[in-house]
C-alpha cells in the first residue's frame, strides 16, 4: 500500500521507525508503526504495518494496518544526570479529550509489561486486548525515536533554579527540559479550581489576626522555600483537644496546593509514610490524626520525615539499594504529641523528636479554640466550616503563583529569605539559650519569612509582619510549654530520675536507720535516709545504671546530677561515692541529694 494520508490530504506523521541511517526513507515497504488519524475506515490510533511474502510476484508487500492503540506520542527521551534512568516523554488525550503527559521508566518494560499498560489504560488509552497485539505497545515505544532529549528527576522540588512538579516545571529551560519521572504519575493529588482571587480572599485573608491559622499556611509556603535555601526539613505538630479547629488548619494548607484530598492520615505504615514523602519533597506533607501512628514507629517516622532519608534496603543479589531521599516540611495535628505517642509504646522521648517535630499548642487560649478571634456574630465552629467550604472551592493556585513569582528573580529571594529568616530567628532567641531552642527559633523564622515573601507577592491579603507575629506567638506558646531555653536531654534525665525516685522511694529503698514495723524490702534498688531537707538516696550503681537511667547515658545522667546539686561526687572525675551502708557493706552508690526534688518543673 502507498504512504497513508489524512482526510486533509496531508501524510501521516512518519515515525523513525521508517528511516534508515541517513533519515532518507527506505526503498521498499519495511515492517513499521504509523500514527494514523482522521482517515476513513480507521479508528485514530497506533497502527503495526507488518510485511508480507508474495509467493507469486516474489515481491515483498505491505500488510493491512493493525491498530495498537489510541494515539501515543512519544516527544522525549528522558535521563537523569548521570546518564540512568532513561524513559519516554509520552502525551495522550483520554476520552474526554484531556491531555495526559508522562515520563515512563524504560525499567517498566524490563518483564511482561503489564504494570505499564495498567497505569496507560489507567489514564485513559486504549490498547488493544488481542494478546499480540498489546505486546506490541512496548515495541512501539522502543521504536521511536524523537528529537528532543529531557532531564529526568524522581522527586519534585528544587533543581538548580527550576521547580519540578508531576505535570510542569517552572522555571524550566528550553536547552534541557526537567521532566517529573515516575512510575506512579498520580501519587500526588494536586488539583486546580475557582481562583487564586476567591482563594486570597476567601480563605487567605480571613486567617489574619489567628496566630494558627495564619502559621498552617504559612508552613505551606515555607515547604516550597527549604529546598531553595538549603535548610533542612522538620514538622509543626498542632497538638490540642478534639474539636479545637486542627483539621481546619490542615485543610486551609492544603487548599494552597490541591484538593482537600491532598492532606493524608498517619494511619500508614513506616514504609507507607517512606513513599508518599518522596513523592512531596519541597512540597508540603499534611498529615492529620498522628493518634493512628503505630506507636512502636512513631519515633523512626520522625527522624525519617525530618532528616529526608529512606530506609536502606538491599537487591534480591544483596547489592545495597539506593535508599529514598526527599526534602519537606509537614504539617501535622492530633490529641497528643509525638512524644506521648513514643512513651505509648514504650519508647524513651528524645530532645531530637522535639527539635525535629515540633509541637505547638493548637488552643491559641482565648475560649476559640485554634482561633484567636472570630468575626463578630459567628460561632467559632460555624467561623471554621465557612473557611473549610472556601478552600473546597478555590485551591491549588497559591502554590504554582508563588514559585512562579520566586523563579521570576530567584538568585535575589533566596538571598531575601535567607536575610529574612536569619534576622528573624536572631531576634527570637536570646545569648543564653540552647542550641536547640536556636534551631527550632529557625524553622519559625523561616515559616515567617516565607509568609512575609507570599504576602509581598500579593498572595494572601495579610498586612506586612502578619506571618511574623503569628510566628513569634507560636514560637513563644512552644517555648512555654517546653518550660526552659536550655537543652531538653539534662531536664528529661532529671524528671525521669525524679519519677523513679518518687514511684519506688518507699518500696525499693530501704530505710536508712529500720523500723521495727517496716516490711522487708523487695528488689531493693538501695537506701533512703532522712534529713531536715527531705529524703537522701543511696542508689546501688547496677539499679542506677539499668534503671533509674533507662534509655540514657548514665554517666550524663549522673553529670546532669551533679550539675544540679542534686548528686553527691567523691571528687570532681569520680561521679560515685564509698559508703559504709546499713547493712555493713562498704559499696560504691550515687547518692543523690534532697535537691532533686527543687524547682521540679
Amino acid at each position: 500500500m502507498g504512504a497513508t494520508k489524512q482526510d486533509d490530504g496531508s501524510p501521516v506523521p512518519t515515525t523513525d521507525a521508517q528511516r534508515g541511517d541517513s533519515g532518507n526513507k527506505v526503498a521498499g515497504p519495511t515492517p513499521r508503526f504509523i500514527l494514523i488519524r482522521r482517515r476513513r475506515g480507521f479508528v485514530d490510533g497506533v497502527y503495526w504495518i507488518g510485511v508480507a511474502h508474495d509467493k507469486e510476484t516474489g515481491a515483498d508487500i505491505e500488510k493491512e494496518p493493525v491498530w495498537i492503540c489510541s494515539v501515543l506520542n512519544v516527544d522525549a527521551y528522558t535521563r537523569d544526570a548521570q546518564g540512568n534512568a532513561w524513559g519516554r516523554l509520552l502525551t495522550w488525550q483520554d476520552a474526554d479529550g484531556r491531555k495526559h503527559v508522562w515520563a515512563m521508566p524504560m525499567a517498566m518494560l524490563a518483564g511482561s509489561g503489564e504494570e505499564l499498560r495498567a497505569e496507560l489504560l489507567r489514564q485513559g488509552l486504549e490498547i488493544a486486548q488481542h494478546a499480540d497485539r498489546r505486546r506490541m505497545l512496548g515495541e512501539y515505544l522502543q521504536r521511536e525515536r524523537p528529537t528532543v532529549t529531557a532531564r529526568c528527576v524522581e522527586r519534585t522540588g528544587w533543581h538548580g533554579d527550576a521547580f519540578v512538579l508531576p505535570t510542569e516545571t517552572i522555571g524550566d529551560t528550553a536547552a534541557e527540559p526537567i521532566i517529573f519521572q515516575t512510575a506512579a504519575p498520580d501519587g500526588i493529588t494536586l488539583g486546580c479550581a475557582g481562583t487564586l482571587k476567591g482563594w486570597r480572599e476567601n480563605v487567605a485573608a480571613p486567617c489574619a489576626g489567628n496566630s494558627r491559622l495564619v502559621l498552617a499556611l504559612s508552613v505551606g509556603f515555607a515547604g516550597l522555600c527549604i529546598g531553595l535555601i538549603g535548610t533542612e526539613g522538620g514538622g509543626i505538630h498542632l497538638k490540642g483537644a478534639s474539636s479545637a479547629g486542627k483539621t481546619t488548619g490542615l485543610a486551609l494548607a492544603a487548599s494552597m496546593f490541591g484538593l482537600p484530598s491532598f492532606a493524608r492520615t498517619w494511619r500508614q505504615t513506616d514504609n507507607a509514610l517512606e513513599g508518599v514523602a518522596s513523592l512531596h519533597s519541597d512540597l508540603l506533607l499534611i498529615l492529620d490524626e498522628i493518634g493512628q501512628l503505630d506507636p512502636k514507629h512513631a519515633g523512626a517516622v520522625a527522624y525519617l520525615l525530618a532528616n529526608g532519608q529512606g530506609k536502606g534496603r538491599a537487591r534480591r543479589d544483596g547489592s545495597p539499594r539506593a535508599a529514598a531521599a526527599f526534602r519537606l516540611l509537614f504539617l501535622s495535628a492530633g490529641e497528643i504529641g509525638l512524644g506521648d505517642l513514643v512513651t505509648a509504646g514504650g519508647g524513651k522521648q528524645r530532645a531530637g523528636m522535639d527539635v525535629r517535630v515540633i509541637d505547638v499548642p493548637a488552643d491559641a487560649g482565648t475560649g476559640h479554640g485554634m482561633f484567636d478571634l472570630v468575626p463578630d456574630g459567628i460561632p467559632a465552629g460555624a467561623f471554621a466550616e465557612r473557611l473549610k467550604a472556601a478552600a473546597a472551592t478555590h485551591y491549588g493556585h497559591a502554590m504554582p503563583a508563588f514559585l512562579r513569582a520566586v523563579v521570576a528573580d530567584v538568585a535575589a529571594k533566596r538571598i531575601d529569605l535567607r536575610e529574612m529568616r536569619d534576622k528573624l530567628a536572631n531576634g527570637m532567641v536570646g545569648p543564653d539559650d540552647s542550641g536547640q531552642v536556636r534551631r527550632v527559633a529557625q524553622r519559625f523564622a523561616l515559616i515567617a519569612a516565607a509568609g512575609e515573601l507570599a504576602t509581598t507577592f500579593g498572595l494572601t491579603g495579610w498586612l506586612p509582619q502578619e506571618a511574623e507575629r503569628a510566628a513569634r506567638r507560636c514560637f513563644a506558646d512552644w517555648l512555654g510549654a517546653r518550660g526552659t531555653t536550655g537543652q531538653a536531654e539534662p531536664a528529661a534525665m532529671l524528671a525521669q530520675v525524679r519519677a523513679f525516685l518518687g514511684a519506688h522511694g518507699e518500696s525499693r529503698f530501704s530505710a536508712w536507720v529500720p523500723d521495727e514495723r517496716e516490711r522487708v524490702t523487695i528488689n531493693r534498688a538501695g537506701f533512703r535516709r532522712e534529713s531536715t531537707d527531705g529524703p537522701e538516696f543511696f542508689v546501688e550503681t547496677e539499679a542506677f545504671r539499668r534503671e533509674v537511667c533507662l534509655g540514657f547515658d548514665y554517666q550524663q545522667v549522673a553529670i546532669a546530677l551533679r550539675d544540679r546539686g542534686a548528686l553527691m561526687p567523691e571528687s570532681a572525675s569520680r561521679l560515685t561515692r564509698k559508703e559504709r551502708l546499713p547493712d555493713c557493706r562498704n559499696a560504691r552508690v550515687y547518692r543523690i541529694t534532697p535537691a532533686i526534688w527543687e524547682d521540679g518543673q
